[in-house]
């Protein structure tokens, strides 16, 4: 009897791998891409700005007051444009916008209190939000697509053969688009536009790349 029950096991075992293995298909994907961009076009993108909270306490603590204030101020004045420009430059869909210290609500849905920012970064509680559907976004780092894509493709008119591919590991600057659970999302969605923030002279201004977040997805199509 164990005998038997191990060799229906062993034999159970490849199908098993296989579905653990498995992964997208093009059309799973692109399917998932454009549910994300119906439910943003149908929602709220909600921008989560850095504080830099931890480096100014550091210096603080180690007595570098000054260095300390002109990291503050230098951190308020990108977020100041940030919200600025996605006021101003983004259509797609409204925005709302709240500091990184709130990412655990963010992450689990949880906005009992308040603490949405006005334009000028005040909490401001009549700033409600008011659907399920929202997606996130923040300037950051593009971060590795670990996951490849299955791409079908007929050869001599019925063989069916897959190949695969799997995005660089780039971790370069970037205006970058999220789940509702913090989850860069994948390609052929809009998921993210360079800053060259690394490239002194190249790099775009705020405006500029929100802008081209906005610009492509506007342009982007299943078909």
């Amino acid at each position: 009897m164990k005998v038997r029950m191990l060799l229906l096991l062993m034999a159970a075992l490849p199908l098993v791998l296989s579905a653990q293995n498995e992964v997208d298909s093009n059309y799973d994907l692109y399917s998932y891409s454009v549910n994300q961009k119906m439910k943003l076009a149908a929602g709220v993108l909600l921008v989560r700005l850095e504080t830099k909270q931890r480096k100014i306490d550091l210096l603080k603590e180690y007595g570098y007051v000054d260095e300390a204030e002109i990291v503050f101020s230098e951190q308020k004045m990108k977020n100041l444009e940030i919200v600025r420009s996605f006021t101003e430059d983004f259509t797609f869909c409204p925005s709302l916008f709240f500091y990184s210290d709130h990412s655990e609500e963010v992450l689990h849905k949880d906005f009992s209190s308040p603490f949405f920012l006005d334009s000028n970064l005040e909490i401001d509680e009549s700033i409600k939000l008011s659907t399920e559907n929202y997606l996130i976004a923040e300037f950051g780092n593009v971060q590795q697509d670990t996951l490849s894509v299955r791409d079908f493709y007929y050869q001599n008119g019925n063989k069916r053969k897959p190949s695969y591919w799997g995005a660089p590991n780039f971790h370069f600057g970037a205006l970058v688009v999220m789940s509702d659970e913090f989850i860069q999302l994948r390609h052929p969605f809009p998921n993210y536009v360079r800053t060259f923030d690394s490239l002194p002279l190249f790099e775009r201004a705020i405006d500029k790349t929100i802008k081209r977040l906005d610009k492509k997805l506007l342009a982007y199509s299943y078909f």
